[in-house]
C-alpha cells in the first residue's frame, strides 16, 4: 500500500509539473499574415523578416500560411499562431473575437491610402462616374481593398456599392488580383492598397496603357502586427523590440524594411483602431 501511495504521489507531482508548462512554450514562435497578395510575393516578403525574427528572438520562428483573411483571424484566435500581420479591419475582428492586441506597425500605416483604378477603355475619370460600372474590391475583410473604399464611396460620393454598380461588386481576394481584373477588362474599375499599386507600377507589372488611377483616398490607419491575447508580456515586448530596433542604415535591416515598404516600425496602440471599428460597424461589415 505504501508503495502504491508513493507511486501515486510521484505521478501527481509529475502531473503538476506538466500542468505548469504553458500550452505554447515560446521555444517556437509561429507567425502568419493575411494573404493580401499572391503566394510568391508573400514568400519573398516574409522570409527575410522570419530570418530577422529568429536571430533577434533566439528561438525558431515559423511562418504559417493561411488561405484567406478569415483564416488568419481564426488562427490567431485559436492560438494556432502567436503573431499575425493583419490589416486594420482584420485586427479589429481579432480583437472583438478573441481579445487580440496590437503590437507594432509600419510608419506608413498611420496614414495609409487606397487608390481607385479604372480600365482606360471604360471612360471613367472620377469616382462619380463609377455608377453603372462593374467594380472589384479585394477581400471582403480588407481595410484598404474594401472597408474604406466602400466607406468613402458612400460618404463622399453617395454611391451604394451594393446597388449602384453594374451588378454586385466582385471580390478578387487580393490587391494584385484586383489590378489584373481591371487590366483585363473583366471589371471596369476597382480599389486597392496604394503600396501594392505603386510596387506593381514601379516594377512594370501593370500595363499603364490599360489601367489608370482615378482617385486616391484620404489617409486612414491600416496594417499592424497583432499578438494573441494570452502571450506572455515579455514575449510580446521582445517581438516588438525586434521591429522597433530595425535600422535603415544597416544593410540587413534595410532589406527587411524595404520589403515591408517601411522606413521604420512604430508602437501600435488599441486607440489607433477605434475609427476602424466605428467604420466597420457603420458599414455593417462588423457585427
Amino acid at each position: 500500500m505504501r508503495h502504491i501511495l508513493s507511486r501515486l504521489a510521484r505521478l501527481l507531482t509529475l502531473a503538476a509539473a506538466i500542468g505548469a508548462v504553458p500550452a505554447h512554450a515560446e521555444d517556437v514562435i509561429r507567425v502568419s499574415g493575411i494573404p493580401d497578395e499572391n503566394p510568391t510575393e508573400l514568400s519573398r516578403k516574409y522570409q527575410p523578416m522570419v530570418d530577422m525574427l529568429q536571430k533577434q528572438l533566439g528561438v525558431k520562428v515559423v511562418y504559417v500560411p493561411v488561405i484567406d483573411y478569415g483564416a488568419a483571424v481564426s488562427a490567431l484566435a485559436a492560438g494556432k499562431v502567436d503573431f499575425a500581420w493583419l490589416g486594420g479591419f482584420t485586427h479589429v475582428q481579432a480583437k472583438v473575437l478573441a481579445g487580440a492586441k496590437p503590437v507594432v506597425m509600419r510608419d506608413i500605416d498611420r496614414e495609409f491610402q487606397s487608390v481607385f483604378i479604372a480600365n482606360t477603355a471604360a471612360g471613367i475619370n472620377k469616382p462619380e462616374e463609377l455608377r453603372g460600372k462593374s467594380f472589384a474590391f479585394g477581400s471582403k475583410s480588407s481595410t484598404s481593398g474594401h472597408l474604406f473604399p466602400r466607406h468613402f464611396l458612400s460618404t463622399q460620393f453617395h454611391i451604394d456599392a451594393d446597388k449602384d454598380f453594374a451588378g454586385a461588386p466582385i471580390y478578387s481576394g487580393a490587391h494584385d488580383a484586383t489590378v489584373k481584373m481591371v487590366e483585363s477588362g473583366k471589371v471596369q474599375a476597382g480599389a486597392l492598397n496604394i503600396e501594392v499599386w505603386n510596387r506593381l507600377l514601379n516594377g512594370d507589372k501593370v500595363d499603364k496603357a490599360k489601367v489608370k488611377v482615378i482617385w486616391t483616398t484620404p489617409p486612414f490607419v491600416d496594417y499592424v502586427w497583432t499578438a494573441r491575447k494570452d502571450l506572455p508580456p515579455a514575449t510580446v515586448q521582445k517581438f516588438a523590440n525586434a521591429f522597433l530596433s530595425l535600422d535603415a542604415n544597416k544593410p540587413d535591416d534595410k532589406a527587411v524594411l524595404d520589403l515591408q515598404g517601411a522606413k521604420k516600425f512604430v508602437v501600435a496602440k488599441p486607440e489607433d483602431f477605434l475609427v476602424i471599428e466605428q467604420v466597420g460597424r457603420s458599414t455593417g461589415l462588423l457585427k
